[in-house]
Parts: structure tokens; sequence; C-alpha cells
């Protein structure tokens, strides 16, 4: 069996699958580049939940861009000047421009672009002429996720970005392993301050195998081990995470609920404003220069 990229509709909106032999990932270019559908050897990985879908929640593995996560009181301090923000960015659910779909022998991508302008209704809240391109790809037992941020503009443009995957737990026993070496202390509203707690002190080890029932987390952390990827261990299969260094943050969230999200972010929840308050290195805000370009890249791997 070669690779396969199909079109078909779903919700009203054009989906692509793109097909391995034994993966597939379907990716909804019009509501902000989701892969909203992952499945390994029959069993659905990345969970679809029609209900969060239809109330506007996040689902399958959203765009979090360029705020992560939460902002303190919905607001955002980028030098002398306050923008408005929204909880897990601007971009999740507008829709992206198909720029590249390739099927080879072995190997299937999909790249979308959003251009970020006068044009997009939430533009005042981040006045910066850009254009973002997210690219999926599959080959062989790998499912690759890229971004890239191309500042049109004559100043520094700041950013986070992040994804958001929900994990379905399949009904099985899952064991994740995390390797991050603190933990970020937050508000009771769930906004970092700033200090970091060592992993040793946080009376959770994630970084050896632990049951997601276990757990009861909605937690930022950060020290992450470039060259070590993340586990979520299933009884009958495993996957792995890989990422480049500009993911140096990680939220944890394991809700009582038949999904978990480990979700890298290459800054932490509310990095413009810890960035602001002078927490720089823990913000993990990036920059593109002007006329420049940044990305970076996540890989999934499957495997017995």
């Amino acid at each position: 069996m070669g690779m396969k990229l199909e079109k078909s509709e779903w919700k009203g909106n054009q989906i692509y699958k793109l097909i391995g032999e034994n993966l597939e990932a379907w990716v909804c270019p019009e509501d902000g580049m989701n892969v909203y559908r992952v499945i390994y050897e029959g069993k659905q990985v990345i969970a679809w939940d029609d209900s969060r879908f239809e109330k506007g929640a996040t689902y399958g593995i959203p765009v979090l861009y360029p705020t992560p996560n939460r902002s303190e009181n919905l607001k955002i301090h980028v030098d002398d000047a306050v923008y408005e923000a929204r909880m897990h960015g601007l971009v999740r659910r507008l829709p992206f421009t198909v720029t590249e779909e390739v099927c080879g022998e072995n190997e299937v991508f999909l790249s979308g672009s959003l251009k970020w302008d006068e044009s997009q209704e939430d533009f005042s809240c981040f006045p910066y002429h850009s254009i973002l391109t997210i690219r999926v790809g599959i080959r062989g037992n790998e499912m690759t996720w890229e971004y890239e941020v191309d500042n049109q503009e004559q100043k520094e443009l700041p950013y986070g970005i992040a994804i958001h995957p929900f994990f379905d737990k399949n009904g099985q026993d899952v064991k994740i392993t995390v390797p991050v070496d603190s933990f970020m202390e937050m508000t009771e509203e769930k906004i970092p301050t700033g200090k970091r707690i060592p992993m040793e002190e946080t009376g959770v080890e994630l970084r050896k195998p632990v049951p997601v029932e276990t757990l009861h987390l909605d937690h930022v952390y950060t020290g992450y081990h470039e060259g070590q990827p993340i586990l979520l261990q299933y009884e009958d299969f495993q996957v792995s995470i890989d990422a480049t260094r500009d993911f140096t943050h990680v939220v944890v969230f394991t809700p009582d609920a038949p999904f978990f999200c480990v979700e890298n972010q290459t800054c932490s929840t509310d990095c413009f404003n810890l960035y602001h308050k002078g927490f720089k290195e823990e913000s993990g805000l990036e920059f593109v220069k002007p006329g420049e370009k940044k990305g970076g890249k996540l890989t999934f791997t499957f495997q017995r």
C-alpha cells in the first residue's frame, strides 16, 4: 500500500486525509489547520469530540498562536503597548489557505498558510503583518508537525506557539513520561508567577512512567530535555514526541475525561506578560527579526 492524499467534506469544510500504511492524519485547513483525527493501526489516537466542536472548545490538535493558553486579565504587554488577548490565541478556528499538497512514494504532506493583516478581525490584538504556515506530514510510522512564522514587518515580532493535542485513552491504562526539570508556580487563576520549582519538590515525578489516571494536572513545566522524547505508553503501542529546541515548555492536562493532553509549547502560559515583568528566560517568548522567518518541528513516532 502506497501513500494517499484523499479529500472529502466534513462539517461543511474540505478536509485532507494523509494516509500511510499504518498511520492516518485528517487535517481541516478551514478550521485552523487542525489535525482533528489521528489513527494508528485502526486505533484513534487523537480524539474527536463532536460536543466540544459544537460549543467552540478545543479538540484534535489545534494551533495556539501567538498566545498559547491563558493571558493574565486577557491582556498582553509588549514594550509600552497593551493588547487584548484571547484564550488559546487568535488562529485556532481561522481558515488557512492550502499552499502545498504532496503525495510521494514514501511521504505525504500538506501545508497551509494564514496571512495575518488588517483583513483579520483580531489584527488589532496582534498588529504584526506576518504569515503563519503549518505543515503536517506522514512518513512511515512518523507524523511531523512544523510551523514557520514569516515576519513581514520592519520591527521585531514576538510570539509563542503551541499545540494542544487531545489524546484518546482508548479505554487503556496509559502511562506518560515527560522529560522536564521544573514546574512553573501558578496563581489560583492558573497564571505562572515566574518562579520555577524543581521537579523533586512538586510531589509528582513525570520523568519516569506515571499512569495518567493517577494525575490531576493542568500545569506548565519547563527545563525540557532536548533530544529526549515525551513518551505515551498505551497497553499495545506507544507514541514518542520529539521536539526542536524552541519547544522549551510542556503543559500537562489530565481531566476526568476519556482524553488527556500533553502540549508542546515554545513558551510558558502568559509568555508576553512574564517577559514584560522581567522573567525573560522563564517566559520562553520567541522573536523573529524584521523580514526573516523562524520555525520549529515536532515528530510523533508510533510503534508497538
